[in-house]
C-alpha cells in the first residue's frame, strides 16, 4: 500500500482538477479552488497558457510565469499542471482521467462558452464527470479592470475633492454597488506602451499628474446610472521580465466614447473570513513574525515578501491596514479592493498564518506585546515608497523612505527586533495598474461579452446554488 493510500485509509485519494487563466488573482479565484478542494482530497489545478488566451480572450495582464507563481501560492493547492489546453477536448479529458488520474471536473455554475458559443465542459457532463460548485459573487477579473479605470481618472482629476471623497465612499471603502462612467481621451495614456522595462510606477504617476494639469475643468463624474451595460478596455502582453508592456501605439491607447464600469458587489460576512482562516495558532516559544502593509491587488511581489517572512520564524502575522489609511497614505482613489477583500487574498495565501485586519499603520509597543512579536520585517521595494518618491525629486529618495520608517517602525527597531527582508519580486500594485491604463482600448474587444455575460447572471440568470 503507498503512503499516499495509508493517507486516505487505504483507498485511492479522489482527484479534482479545475482550469483557468487565473489572471488578476483574487478572492473570487481562491474561494473557488477552496470549494473545488472540498469536493476532493486532492485538488489538481490547469493552468491555461499565454499562448491560449491570447488565442481565445486576448492578451492576459500576468505573464504565465507570474499566474503560476500565484496559483502555487493558494493554500488549498496540490498540484499545478501547466500549459493545458483552453478547449476540454475529449482527447485532453481523457489525458486528465488516465494520466494524471482525475475524477472530477470542477467549474462554477456561470456558463463558460468556447469562442464557438459551445459549452466548454459538455463532454465532461456526458460523461459524468463534472460537478459544479457556486460562482463566487462580487468580484471578476473584469470588475477589477473596472476599478482600476476609475481610479486612474479620479487620480488625474486631482483637483476634484469632492469627486475623489465621493468615490472612496462607494467603491473601496464598503459602500454599496455602484457604476460610473468613465471617459478617456488618450493623450499622455498612449505613450505609457512604449516604456522601458522598470519605469510603470513613476510613468504612471507621471501620467496622472499631466492629465491633471491638462483637464479642461476638475468637474465630477458625470451622472452614474444604476447598472454597467458597456465592456471595459483590456492590456496588452506583459514583457518577458513581468514588469512592463510590449510597446503599442498611441492611437491604439486612444478612445473617444465614454464607458460604464460597475463596483464592487463584495457582501462580506464572518462566515466567510473563517472559511478562509487557517486555524493555525502559535505555539509556546514560537519565533513571530510580523509583516504589514495594504496588499492591494494580490500580485507576486506580495507572494514573494509572506514566502520571505515566513521563512524568517515560525508564525508569520500580517498586518492588514485598513482602507482610510491607505487612501491617506496613496490618495482617495486607492486601494482598488477594500481591506475585507484584501484580507481574504491573504489568508488564501499558505504563507500566512494570521492577518490582523485593520492594522495600526505606526507598530506599537502594545501591538508587539499584545501578539508577543519576535521580529518585524519590511521587503527592500515597497509600494509607499516608490508612490511618494514618484513627484519627488531622485535626490530625495532616502529621505522619503526614512522618514516612512522611522515613524512607523521607530518601537519595532528601539527593541531590536525590526529586520529588512531583501525582496526578491520588483512587482508593485501601481505597476499592474500602469500595465491596464496603457492599454485600456485593448480591452473592449475581450471584455465585451464578458461584461453582457456577467450583467445576464445577475439580472436573470442567475439562481441559487449552495457553497462548499
Amino acid at each position: 500500500m503507498t503512503k499516499t493510500a495509508c493517507a486516505f485509509g487505504g483507498r485511492r485519494p479522489v482527484r479534482v482538477y479545475m482550469d483557468g487563466c487565473f489572471d488578476l488573482m483574487h478572492y473570487g479565484h481562491a474561494n473557488a479552488l477552496r470549494q473545488a478542494r472540498v469536493l476532493g482530497d486532492e485538488l489538481v489545478v490547469g493552468l491555461i497558457p499565454d499562448s491560449e488566451i491570447e488565442r481565445c480572450k486576448g492578451p492576459p495582464i500576468l505573464n504565465e510565469k507570474e499566474r503560476l507563481e500565484l496559483v502555487r501560492a493558494v493554500k488549498w493547492v496540490d498540484d499545478v499542471i501547466v500549459g493545458v489546453p483552453y478547449d476540454l477536448t475529449p482527447d485532453f479529458l481523457s489525458e486528465l482521467f488516465h494520466r494524471h488520474r482525475i475524477d472530477y471536473v470542477i467549474h462554477g455554475d456561470d456558463p463558460c462558452l468556447l469562442p464557438d458559443g459551445t459549452d466548454a465542459y459538455a463532454h465532461a457532463k456526458r460523461l459524468g464527470r463534472f460537478r459544479a460548485i457556486k460562482r463566487t459573487e462580487g468580484v471578476s477579473t473584469t470588475d477589477i479592470v473596472g476599478r482600476m479605470l476609475i481610479c486612474s481618472r479620479a487620480a488625474a482629476r486631482g483637483g476634484a475633492e469632492c469627486e475623489s471623497l465621493d468615490l472612496a465612499r462607494h467603491f473601496s471603502l464598503g459602500g454599496r454597488t455602484r457604476s460610473f462612467s468613465v471617459a478617456d481621451e488618450g493623450g499622455a495614456a498612449g505613450r505609457l506602451g512604449q516604456l522601458a522595462e522598470g519605469e510603470e510606477e513613476d510613468a504612471l504617476d507621471a501620467l496622472l499628474h499631466e492629465e491633471a494639469r491638462e483637464a479642461a475643468s476638475p468637474a465630477s463624474l458625470p451622472p452614474r446610472p444604476e447598472i454597467a451595460t458597456s465592456p471595459l478596455p483590456p492590456v496588452s502582453r506583459p514583457s518577458e521580465d513581468g514588469l512592463g508592456e510590449e510597446a503599442s501605439s498611441p492611437s491604439s491607447s486612444t478612445v473617444s466614447s465614454p464607458r460604464l464600469v460597475s463596483v464592487s458587489r463584495f457582501m462580506p460576512t464572518s462566515h466567510r473570513i473563517v472559511q478562509f482562516s487557517s486555524g493555525r495558532v502559535a505555539r509556546p516559544g514560537s519565533c513571530i513574525v510580523y509583516l504589514d502593509g495594504a496588499f492591494d491587488l494580490f500580485h507576486v511581489g506580495h507572494v514573494a515578501a509572506l514566502r520571505a517572512a515566513r521563512a524568517a520564524g515560525d508564525f508569520l502575522l500580517v498586518g492588514l491596514h485598513d482602507d482610510e489609511d491607505v487612501a491617506a497614505r496613496r490618495g482617495p482613489h486607492q486601494p482598488i479592493m477594500s481591506v475585507h477583500e484584501r484580507a481574504l487574498s491573504v489568508l488564501a495565501c499558505k504563507y500566512a498564518d494570521e492577518v490582523i485586519i485593520g492594522a495600526p499603520r505606526v507598530i506599537t509597543a502594545d501591538l508587539l506585546t499584545t501578539f508577543n512579536i519576535s521580529k518585524v520585517v519590511r521587503g527592500t521595494v515597497h509600494e509607499t515608497g516608490q508612490v511618494q518618491a514618484a513627484g519627488a525629486d531622485r535626490g530625495s529618495l532616502s529621505s522619503v523612505l526614512d522618514d516612512d520608517e522611522a515613524e512607523r517602525y521607530a518601537e519595532a527597531q528601539a527593541r531590536g527586533v525590526f529586520e529588512r527582508l531583501r525582496s526578491s519580486s520588483r512587482m508593485t500594485s501601481a505597476a499592474v495598474i500602469a500595465r491596464i491604463v496603457a492599454n485600456r482600448a485593448q480591452f473592449e474587444a475581450r471584455n465585451a461579452k464578458k461584461m453582457k455575460s456577467e450583467a445576464e447572471y445577475y439580472a436573470g440568470a442567475k439562481t441559487f446554488v449552495s457553497e462548499l
